[in-house]
């Protein structure tokens, strides 16, 4: 076999192998569709078969417990947290890759430290800063805590950018009288757009799919994100199947959209973390 054969030989196995990794990760949302076209019955007899007949009746009993206000609270909360986690995360990781002082390389293995650390450990004491500080069923309440628990990832995701950064930019840019925060805002981050594209699409999956700090910090109706809104479809001893099913997929839409768009800087960043 001749190299030009055995190249296209792993090639056909590698996109092959791929390729079916994809349908194993795409065929549960299919399911999900499907399922919701199907009768509460349906779903439990033949949970792998086609409905008998395609209905639309679950996604207006999703619809009808709130879903566009659900909706519309998630993207809020969702904008204004990667917002606020790009902007610190930057502002440190450009710090910490320009700056030449120990100290900061101890402060840089703290924020790694901080990402280690699991939601779940500090439930019980964010709860009462949150109760305490008044902030209780406000967006504030949830912006923070996410802002909180994505600020180390993101630092770490910049700060290897920013190592790799030419230097001759800045250099430039302060020979021309600007200062630190106009050289990072003019030049450091419009030129970081496959990092932030990245480090946005990471935290807003997370964000937008959290459930456990939304169902703690939000017991008004008015500000329930999706994930505890779809929560509404169960009762006490009983769901509504296919309008979970149908809640979830209008859930999963906007999110697919948003990586459909940026997949080429997300693949960018994987190769070769946002360069």
């Amino acid at each position: 076999m001749s190299m030009g054969s055995r190249f296209r030989f792993v090639n056909v196995v590698l996109y092959g192998a791929v390729s079916l990794w994809s349908l194993f990760v795409l065929l549960p949302l299919v399911w999900m569709v499907i399922a919701s076209s199907k009768t509460r019955r349906e779903i439990f007899l033949d949970p792998l078969g086609l409905p008998a007949q395609f209905r639309l009746d679950a996604f207006e009993r999703a619809w009808s417990v709130g879903m566009g206000t659900f909706l519309f609270n998630s993207a809020i909360i969702t904008f204004f947290s990667v917002i606020v986690i790009v902007v610190v995360s930057g502002m440190a990781a450009y710090v910490l890759a320009r700056s030449d002082n120990k100290w900061m390389q101890l402060v840089y293995l703290m924020i790694v430290a901080g990402f280690a650390v699991p939601v779940q450990a500090v439930l019980v004491p964010l709860f009462q800063m949150v109760s305490e500080a008044g902030m209780l069923n406000s967006r504030a309440a949830i912006v923070l805590p996410y802002a909180a628990y994505g600020v180390p990832f993101t630092t770490i995701l910049f700060y290897a950018f920013f190592l790799d950064f030419p230097r001759e930019l800045e250099e430039a840019a302060r020979l021309d009288g600007c200062g630190r925060l106009q050289i990072f805002f003019r030049i450091i981050l419009p030129l970081s757009g496959p990092a932030i594209a990245s480090a946005a699409i990471f935290q807003a999956v997370f964000i937008w799919n959290e459930f456990v700090l939304a169902l703690l910090m939000l017991t008004k109706p008015a500000l329930k994100t999706l994930p505890v809104g779809i929560l509404q479809l169960t009762g006490e001893f009983t769901a509504d199947w296919p309008a979970i099913m149908a809640g979830l997929s209008i859930a999963v839409l906007p999110i697919l959209l948003i990586f459909i768009l940026a997949q080429k800087y997300f693949v960018r960043s994987l190769a070769g973390l946002g360069k």
